[in-house]
């Protein structure tokens, strides 16, 4: 058998059965279903797929399959007549996997542009060549963000270009890389209820012409009125803090903080931002990603924000 071995078992009781074991060089997930789809579905044959890295993701697909899996690491799952083995939670020494996380990453500026694009309509079919011009940037870095995608089963690759299959997976994998780096933020205290402190912020660009934009709850509840809040979450530009701080009246505070401010660093987290009923504020996807990151109830204002704006 190339590319792998089949072994014949016989258990002490007697029972025999047939290993086929698929030895993969990569084992993303859109690899692993096609392999799948290959496999016979023979009694008393148990296939096992032998990878250097098994994701959590494949993992489930080969559970849900009844196909048994083995990395490098250890991780591995039996199932079969009176045997079950299940190992998790051994991390690979060295299992490359750079590619996997990239483009869900605060500092891959360009795959998250590519992705917020995306992210617009994710019930259209994006060309390539569109959203390298759209973007700015080389079709290269576009088919980057798409092998990713198709690789991981999220999307694929048709005649018109790049289809979204599975958006809410997409989104919580981003929230989980996108959380794993805490940015820096200004905390600060007012003596302002937070309705107030927005509506000082929009004087504060009226009169000054400093821009911000509120998300967290504050930008939640422009677009899901689903929860109740006593803090403001607001994206203002590095060079602007220190003036915004004193136009709005509020000071840096070690506890009882109302008011945290995001200093804008890479433009993506305010692309598609817009003015809702006056107040500027980020887009969905922005409000999903930073909700997913506050405590309490940022999950739930996170999924009303996907429900209603990203996949209506």
């Amino acid at each position: 058998m190339q590319d792998g071995f089949i072994a014949n078992i016989e258990l002490v009781d007697g029972y025999e059965f047939t290993l086929i074991v698929y030895v993969m060089q990569e084992a993303y997930p859109a690899q692993v279903m096609e392999k799948i789809r290959s496999i016979p579905n023979e009694n008393k044959e148990y296939p096992v797929i032998v990878a250097p890295y098994i994701s959590d993701i494949t993992a489930e697909i080969c559970e849900k399959n009844k196909i048994g899996y083995v990395d490098y690491a250890g991780n591995a799952l039996f199932c079969g007549h009176s045997i079950y083995l299940s190992e998790k939670g051994n991390k690979n020494v060295n299992p490359n996997r750079r590619g996997l996380v990239s483009v869900f990453e605060r500092s891959a500026e360009i795959s998250s542009l590519i992705l917020r694009e995306i992210f617009y309509d994710i019930s259209k079919v994006w060309k390539l060549k569109y959203l390298s011009e759209k973007v700015g940037c080389s079709i290269g870095q576009v088919s980057k963000v798409k092998d990713f995608l198709c690789r991981n089963a999220w999307a694929e690759m048709t005649s018109d270009g790049i289809k979204i299959l599975k958006p809410e997976e997409i989104l919580a994998e981003w929230s989980r890389v996108y959380g794993k780096k805490v940015p820096e933020i200004y905390a600060c205290y007012s003596l302002d209820k937070p309705a107030d402190v927005e509506k000082k912020l929009m004087c504060m660009k009226e009169q000054t012409d400093i821009d911000y934009y509120l998300t967290g709850f504050s930008g939640g509840v422009r677009y899901a009125p689903v929860v109740r809040y006593n803090k403001v979450h607001v994206y203002i530009s590095w060079e602007d803090i220190k003036e915004a701080l004193t136009f709005l009246k509020c000071k840096q505070a070690p506890d009882g903080q109302n008011l945290i401010i995001y200093p804008i660093g890479e433009s993506c987290c305010i692309k598609d931002a817009h003015k809702e009923n006056g107040f500027s504020v980020v887009s969905p996807v922005q409000i999903y990603l930073d909700c997913m990151q506050i405590k309490g109830r940022g999950e739930e204002m996170a999924e009303a924000v996907m429900r209603k704006e990203i996949l209506k």
